[in-house]
């Protein structure tokens, strides 16, 4: 049975350009991709060729690829450091991780991501610039968003501010038994497509409540890390990315909705934008918009 690898090369302008005739006399499909010449993909192999120069290849046909394609080409090798700083040792590289955005936001709901990472593409993660979410510019962010959907299996469960309320509610009004539910659903989506044993999320609750989710699974050898900081880990980095691209996306189009400038976080411009949503829509539809339960919306409320 063929296994998925991932394959990086440089290439000159010369040669890239040859490159992409050759496939195109072959059965590829060209696609357009962000800071990429192109994309092609056939023969169980998908080749991105990157404006850099870098070429990825992946799939189980990449290694039939690089015999056909690229025989005189040697791969970039491996960096030796394949970890992330700050990771735990005991935590497995090949993990499926999970991260949250708009946690701490008083406007919109929440979204949840997790991503599986095999070992041999933390690398590829690691030159592309993946790291916590909240040391990369929002710019960037919207850049790595679609690569990663497009590189690693992934689940998302993204809730607006009313099902956000509703669910709280649903939850005894505990925001980490929201959290448990939705990461536990993303992480069991991703293990189900996977067959992933080792599920990363960042520490939330001092009973790790995502390990009792997961206990019958354990029998399966399933392991569940919950720890502080886990956005150190590759895995956790790549979710932590796309749930912050999903949620700056859905503030802008609920601020395009409410006919207001909805600010990210929940510090001094926050009262100022409630005030204006209450003058607009009033009390009763402010649930559409915010999380009900933050102090600062309360208080627009009294």
């Amino acid at each position: 049975m063929s296994t998925s690898s991932t394959h990086v090369f440089r290439l000159s302008p010369e040669r890239g350009s040859q490159l992409r005739e050759e496939l195109n006399q072959g059965d590829f499909e060209f696609r357009r991709v962000d800071h990429a010449h192109f994309q092609a993909r056939g023969d169980g192999a998908v080749a991105t060729l990157y404006q850099s120069g870098k070429l990825v290849l992946q799939g189980v046909g990449a290694d039939s690829f690089m015999v056909r394609f690229l025989g005189d080409i040697e791969p970039v090798p491996p960096k030796q450091k394949t970890s992330v700083p700050e990771t735990p040792k005991e935590l497995p590289l090949e993990a499926i991780g999970s991260d949250e955005a708009g946690k701490g936001d008083s406007f919109g709901g929440i979204s949840v991501f997790a991503v599986f990472v095999r070992e041999d593409q933390i690398p590829l993660l690691l030159e592309a610039g993946v790291m916590d979410s909240k040391k990369i510019s929002d710019n960037k962010i919207r850049i790595l968003s679609p690569w990663i959907q497009e590189t690693f299996p992934y689940a998302e469960r993204t809730l607006s501010a009313e099902e956000y309320n509703e669910e709280w509610e649903s939850a005894d009004r505990n925001v980490n038994r929201l959290l448990t539910k939705l990461h536990s659903q993303v992480l069991n989506e991703v293990r189900t497509k996977t067959g992933a044993k080792a599920l990363v999320v960042d520490r939330f609750g001092a009973n790790h409540p995502v390990s009792a989710f997961f206990k019958p699974e354990a029998k399966e050898g399933v392991q569940v890390f919950e720890v502080p900081r886990a956005e150190a880990h590759p895995s956790v980095a790549a979710a932590s990315v796309l749930a912050r691209a999903a949620f700056i996306a859905s503030i802008k189009e609920l601020s395009e909705v409410c006919g207001a400038d909805l600010p990210l976080g929940s510090g001094s411009p926050v009262p100022p934008a409630l005030r204006t949503v209450l003058k607009i829509h009033g009390k009763q539809e402010l649930k559409k918009f915010a999380k009900l339960h933050f102090k600062n919306v309360q208080k627009s409320l009294s």
